[in-house]
Formats: C-alpha cells, sequence, structure tokens
C-alpha cells in the first residue's frame, strides 16, 4: 500500500512511452514489403501511414521518452545525475543517434519515396528508381529497430553494474 513512488511513475511512463512510440517501427518493414508486393497504390498508402505515425506518434513520442529518461536520471533514487555510467553514457548517445538518423535520413527516405511513386499510376508497378530507395529504408529501418533492441538491452541488463 501507500502512495507510488515519484519514481514508480517515472519509470512506468518512460517504459509505456518506449513501447507505444517504437513499438510501431517494428511493424514497418513488413508493412513496406508487403505494400512493395502488392504494388504502387499500396506502397503509397503504406510509405503515407508511415510517414504520419513518424510525424504524429514516433517524432514526438521520442523526445517524450528522453525527457521521461533525463527526468529518471535526475531523479534522487538513483545516483545517476552525480555518476553516470558509462552503459547509461552509450545508451543515451545512442538513442541521440538513432533519433538523428530516423529524423534526417529515414524521414528523407521516406519523403524521396512518396516523391517518385508519386505520379506513377497507383495500378502500375513499382518505378525502377524506387528500388535503391525502398531498399535504403529497409537497411536503415533495420539499423533503427536494432538500435532500439540494443539500447532496451543496456537499460534492462545495465553492464558493469
Amino acid at each position: 500500500g501507500g502512495v507510488v513512488p515519484a519514481y514508480h511513475i517515472e519509470l512506468f511512463l518512460h517504459v509505456i512511452a518506449v513501447i507505444i512510440v517504437f513499438g510501431i517501427t517494428f511493424a514497418y518493414p513488413f508493412l513496406q514489403g508487403a505494400a512493395e508486393r502488392a504494388g504502387t497504390g499500396q506502397t503509397k498508402f503504406a510509405l503515407g501511414l508511415i510517414h504520419r505515425l513518424e510525424t504524429y506518434v514516433v517524432t514526438p513520442g521520442a523526445v517524450v521518452v528522453l525527457i521521461l529518461g533525463g527526468i529518471l536520471i535526475g531523479n534522487d533514487k538513483l545516483p545517476y545525475k552525480d555518476d553516470m555510467p558509462a552503459w547509461l553514457m552509450i545508451a543515451v548517445v545512442w538513442f541521440l543517434a538513432a533519433f538523428a538518423v530516423g529524423f534526417f535520413v529515414q524521414r528523407r527516405n521516406v519523403k524521396q519515396a512518396l516523391a517518385v511513386l508519386e505520379p506513377v499510376s497507383d495500378s502500375a508497378p513499382l518505378p525502377a528508381a524506387y528500388e535503391p530507395i525502398g531498399k535504403r529504408m529497409q537497411i536503415v529501418g533495420g539499423l533503427l529497430g536494432f538500435s532500439v533492441i540494443a539500447i532496451a538491452f543496456l537499460m534492462v541488463y545495465k553492464p558493469g553494474q
């Protein structure tokens, strides 16, 4: 019983934000692949959906995850505000790098793909110009997904602690 300590509320909100924000991104490669096999119209729709999710859920949510993580680092229950361990520094830097890649690289890839597909009829096959962009999205998306898993590992396992 009793009142839930602020630390537990902060940790809960941080973990829930991570699940909501980054969980959906693991569906992107499957959505992209299925859409590409279905044709240009489906690919336009899927990439438009991915772009909207990134704009209205993932990017602002990642900022919330970062803010909540910062609040946790500063919580008096944890020693991190005075002595940040290497695993946490690595995780924070990795998160910021992944955020930058997602925002500046992957977002541009999706916009380029949509621009290439825009003038193409929905019933036409995917244009050749789309193929390298689609592959880049898959590669960058895979690296971002790996980053989410690796950062989560660091946060849970806390190597050296």
